[in-house]
């Protein structure tokens, strides 16, 4: 019997209904450092998510020019991964990129509609697509408002572009929202849940009421309640764990 796809989905407990955006600490001067909590609760009271310094696209290794890279290598990050995974971000040895316990999980669909797309994962593992990538970088002389768009979702897995060193993030399923498009503005309805450390889960939900927090290093059924209470809220079909 045909069945519709619809269907099909809400049990594939491997596609995750959210987007997660998870802080880490923000350097802001020469010797000063903005905690990720910090870092949170500024989102929190701005409602709005903002594009950082560094170039993230695979893209950088060809654009020279520092405005270009603030053009065409920015954006703001999220993981695709399921909540109860999202605890694999944290604490890894070696990352240059240390991610922190605090963060919020939006609903897929309305950050789509934001304009927030899936990661182009080019796969590198022969050393052959350097001047694939190259090319691409290329097209934002013919036609740069396409390329603003296009170049910051651009990584790769297998060897490096410019080097012979293995790399491989697809793992971290990521999503991008490219900084030509300026701040991601958001509102609590557009909020699943909120991630922080699990005494400090009452401080940050004094500072968004409407949305619930919940400790990623925990196991999920500790908050059972919460999270079936959200699913209702927000009439989601998909499992949320």
């Amino acid at each position: 019997m045909a069945r519709d796809i619809n269907d099909v989905l809400i049990f594939r407990g491997d596609i995750s209904p959210f987007l997660v955006h998870i802080t880490r600490d923000k350097q802001v001067g020469t010797n000063v450092v903005m905690p990720a909590a910090t870092v949170l609760r500024k989102i929190i009271r701005n409602k709005q998510l903002i594009a950082g310094d560094d170039a993230m696209s695979d893209s950088r290794f060809f654009i020279y020019s520092q405005q270009q890279r603030k053009d065409y290598c920015r954006a703001i990050s999220f993981t695709e991964t399921p909540l109860n995974e999202i605890h694999s971000f944290l604490k890894i040895i070696g990352r240059s990129c240390n991610f922190e316990p605090y963060g919020l999980v939006f609903i897929k669909r309305k950050l789509c509609e934001k304009g927030v797309s899936p990661v182009f994962y080019i796969n590198n593992e022969k050393a052959d697509k350097l001047e694939v990538v190259e090319a691409l970088c290329q097209w934002r002389n013919s036609a740069p408002e396409h390329a603003k768009q296009i170049l910051p979702l651009i990584s790769s897995f297998g060897k490096r572009l410019l080097t012979e060193k293995e790399i491989d993030f697809s793992w971290e399923r990521e999503w991008r929202y490219p900084s030509v498009n300026g701040n991601l503005e958001f509102d609590e309805d557009d909020v699943f849940v909120g991630i922080c450390p699990h005494d400090e889960i009452s401080q940050f939900q004094s500072l968004i009421p409407g949305v619930p927090f919940v400790d990623c290093q925990r196991n999920m059924k500790w908050y059972a309640k919460k999270l079936i209470s959200a699913r209702q809220h927000h009439d989601l079909k998909y499992p949320v764990v």
